[in-house]
């Protein structure tokens, strides 16, 4: 398999960013809605699992972008909507993709940096998967806390309804249009 993109199909190196942003994301969503849930002795534990996914995620995500401008993505896999190519269903459907891309990156960009503002407006330091903390510039505030959270928390779970979004229409193109959209992104499936 080639390293970059082709005009046709996405290169190893894509599809190795695209799959490890999904697990990576899984991760930190699990070990976020999981996080109250955890015994009180284990809720550090998995408070740090959680930022090192979250600093992980932010991390390749912008390893991913930059991959995207140096080595852009194939062009549109063309499908047949109502039995024509190019109908107005699917100049729509480009539109909506290309939102929902664009929208998907920011909020990788977006719900880390909440979650690295709420950590430290609890007045804790950052965890830097261990190797270091960076301390809070401020203390304890129980109000700026609150509101970082829930921001954080409503964008990653936007997040994740539009990641099943993404799937569901990649989906839909491989059971229903019958094109190679998701094929391009499975690793070995490219011919």
């Amino acid at each position: 398999m080639r390293m970059r993109n082709s005009s046709k199909s996405y290169g190893a190196v894509a599809i190795a960013l695209h799959w490890i942003v999904v697990l990576v994301v899984l991760g930190a969503w699990f070990t976020g809605r999981l996080g109250d849930a955890l015994p009180r002795d284990s809720h550090e534990l998995g408070l740090f699992f959680h930022i090192s996914f979250g600093l992980a995620l932010f991390s390749i995500a912008l390893a991913r972008f930059g991959w995207r401008i140096a080595d852009p993505p194939p062009a549109p896999e063309p499908s047949k909507f109502g039995g024509k190519v190019g109908s107005k269903l699917g100049t729509w459907a480009g539109r909506a993709s290309e939102l929902v891309h664009l929208t998907i990156y920011a909020l990788m960009f977006a719900i880390p940096v909440f979650g690295i503002m709420t950590q430290l407006a609890r007045g804790y330091p950052l965890p830097v998967f261990g190797l270091l903390d960076i301390p809070s510039p401020w203390t304890g505030d129980r109000a700026f806390t609150h509101d970082m959270k829930e921001l954080h928390e409503l964008l990653a779970n936007l997040l994740m309804v539009l990641i099943v979004l993404h799937a569901g229409a990649a989906l839909v193109h491989h059971y229903v249009l019958h094109d190679r959209t998701l094929l391009r992104m499975v690793p070995g499936a490219q011919s």
